[in-house]
């Protein structure tokens, strides 16, 4: 695994004192400072798109410096963040105290702020604010803060206010706040925001108290809004890491759907939203029974506009969903499984650096699958499966399947940048180690008291596959000596070869509970797959041959005809491909079904696709649809693509547009 010696290699002759290579903060070691708390002070400024405030970090001094070298509280900072002032416990440092660490500026982890502490004793606490603003995009929609997203209102659903979001995962969070932007070290928070009264502020925390009465500040009002502003509180009294600070500011309302859940989304589609996710109450019991209590008090679901670039983000007490998901048949809604299970995969128990993110991810669709099974049954998560593990062959053949992306434990030092590693493959071939662990301890029964005592054991800390294996090993010792076949089973476990190897495992889960649909599905690809361009054979089909079919198992069906590749293309011919539509209705589905259909039908070079497909691209900009749908419309016509792009870069969030900006090579 990653050596945790990292934190001593020296980096151009300062000592590095950190286990993350996705960080420039020094938490660790002596003469360093570890932050343990944050309270937050911002104004949503929509005029000039930022926000700005102070972060009062509070932190708590490591082991005294060799030679009685200085105190010093180092903190990520993206390059374009800017930093007007410092104080240290009340009094406020001159420039000889506080410093950009211009030494070790780097285009991926930012430029690091350094401050000298008082002197101190090992323990001894610090309240070090740092006064700030962020970064604001230029009027092409470039050099913002990349955490954030400004939208006008043209670009909401109710065409009357502004809107603002965030995404900080994996190391964005350094672009929205000064903090040690670093899993490794896990903060409680209290934020108070300002805003204009006609907008609600939400955050990963929970509110405290109603919207108070706030002086205006002095700069221009956003367009739509009046003179009044307001105050808000949050308080999230959990540790986190950075990664989990989320606000989101804009004309939202909430629905009531569960005992500890609100639904929130802009007024035109509130109540639509509180209809798709009725279950949501269902996903949080299911969890607790598999995972054990949850810790967070509230579990809200924001639904964004469409540019939000994940299908969910698991920020506390406040998931970010995407609105792709409103399927009108709540079939999309295992996305909100998914981030439930992060309650206690990634938000109780931490990944201690993202060279470890399986855990967190794998974890958690592991977890996921079976709250589906628990919800909606063995087929329903049998079949789900099957999906998953088609995306794992796509993302495995898109690096190539020696790709350092493709281990489990991928190799993130040198500066390279996580959003480059992101992929199903932690997801998918992370979930795929859990099943071959329960398996061989014997079944699920054996397995999810493992779970709970994981969670129990590590709450509110971080893990390593280190630490994660021997918490394993221990737990399951006496069930390994008094059951041989258990014991040599875990004793021929080659864990480096699990972590480390490349491309795709060695032993897969069983989809084999599917049962019939399972066959249905792939019959069916089977018989057009066949028929090629004849034109009688491809008169033979219609709606009947799939009448009752769930989204789930028409996705299996797609699955089956498409390459595995996450470009496009398939086993369809373009005749077909005008006959699936015209029988199917598949350029008028749900995301899920048009982004599989229209692969294939790109991929085909069957032109009526043509238009759905720029459609798709640039109605939202959810990642797992916008990367591919432009790879595919790159092979079918390579201008088009990049024209599209280009036309449409600044509706995209900033993560999502400099990925797809790399894809396309502009």
């Amino acid at each position: 695994s990653i050596s945790r010696f990292r934190q001593f290699v020296p980096t151009m002759a300062i000592q590095r004192r950190s286990a993350d290579p996705s960080t420039l903060a020094e938490t660790l070691g002596p003469g360093r400072a570890r932050a343990v708390h944050i309270d937050l002070d911002l104004t949503v400024d929509f005029v000039g798109r930022r926000l700005l405030g102070h972060a009062d970090i509070h932190c708590v001094r490591n082991a005294e410096a060799e030679e009685g070298g200085a105190w010093e509280l180092v903190l990520d900072a993206a390059e374009n963040l800017t930093v007007s002032e410092v104080q240290v416990d009340g009094a406020t440092l001159d420039r000889s105290k506080w410093s950009r660490d211009v030494a070790r500026k780097h285009a991926v982890l930012g430029l690091a702020i350094r401050v000298k502490l008082p002197s101190g004793s090992p323990g001894e606490r610090s309240v070090v604010r740092v006064v700030y603003e962020t970064a604001a995009p230029g009027d092409d929609g470039e050099g913002g803060c990349s955490a954030l997203q400004w939208l006008t209102p043209a670009q909401t659903a109710g065409k009357k206010y502004p809107y603002m979001f965030s995404q900080c995962q994996a190391i964005h969070a350094r672009a929205m706040l000064p903090c040690q932007d670093t899993c490794e070290c896990k903060v409680t928070y209290t934020a108070s925001v300002c805003c204009p009264a006609e907008l609600k502020a939400l955050m990963s925390a929970v509110p405290v108290g109603s919207p108070e009465p706030a002086q205006q500040p002095d700069w221009e009002t956003p367009e739509g809004c009046g003179k009044a502003w307001v105050r808000q509180r949050f308080e999230q009294k959990n540790p986190i890491p950075a990664y989990l600070v989320a606000i989101v500011c804009g004309a939202l309302e909430g629905r009531r759907v569960g005992p500890r859940s609100q639904v929130w989304s802009e007024k035109e589609m509130v109540d639509e939203c509180a209809w798709e996710f009725a279950d949501t109450e269902k996903f949080v019991a299911a969890g607790e029974a598999i995972c054990g209590p949850y810790s967070w008090g509230i579990y809200d679901l924001v639904v964004l506009p469409p540019s939000f670039p994940y299908g969910g983000m698991e920020n506390p007490c406040l998931t970010f969903v995407t609105p792709t998901l409103l399927a009108k048949d709540r079939s999309q809604v295992h996305v909100v499984a998914h981030e439930v299970s992060h309650s206690w995969a990634g938000n109780l128990v931490t990944n201690e650096t993202w060279e470890h993110f399986w855990l967190n991810e794998g974890l958690c669709v592991f977890i996921e699958l079976k709250i589906i099974q628990s919800v909606y049954g063995d087929v329903e998560s049998a079949m789900q499966l099957a999906g998953r593990l088609k995306s794992l062959a796509e993302s495995v053949n898109h690096f190539g399947k020696d790709h350092n992306f493709t281990k489990l434990i991928p190799d993130l030092s040198g500066g390279l940048d996580p959003d480059d590693a992101f992929s199903t493959v932690p997801y998918i071939k992370g979930m795929s180690l859990f099943c071959l662990l329960q398996d061989l301890v014997g079944g699920a029964a054996a397995f999810e008291p493992f779970l709970k005592a994981y969670f129990a054991n590590f709450a509110g800390k971080t893990v390593t596959s280190q630490s994660m294996k021997d918490f394993f090993l221990q737990h399951f010792n006496e069930k390994a000596s008094a059951d041989k076949k258990v014991g040599d089973a875990l004793a021929a476990l080659d864990w480096q070869k699990l972590w480390h190897a490349p491309g795709m495992p060695e032993v897969m889960p069983s989809c084999a509970a599917a049962g019939a649909p399972l066959d249905e599905a792939k019959s069916l690809a089977d018989r057009w797959a066949a028929a090629g361009e004849d034109a009688g054979a491809l008169a033979g089909f219609n709606k009947a041959d799939i009448d009752g079919w769930s989204t789930t198992q028409l996705i299996v069906f797609l699955d089956s005809l498409l390459q595995d590749n996450e470009d496009g293309g398939g086993k369809l011919s373009a005749p077909a491909c005008a006959k699936m539509a015209e029988s199917y209705g598949l350029l008028t589905s749900n995301c899920e079904l048009r982004f599989r259909f229209l692969r294939l039908a790109l991929g085909a070079k069957w032109d009526g696709a043509r238009e759905s497909a720029v459609d798709l691209a640039t109605s939202q900009g959810r990642m797992k649809f916008t990367r591919p749908m432009y790879r595919a419309l790159l092979n079918y016509d390579a201008a088009l693509a990049r024209d599209t792009f280009t036309k449409n870069r600044n509706s995209y969030h900033p993560i999502c547009a400099k990925m797809v900006a790399r894809d396309l090579g502009v």
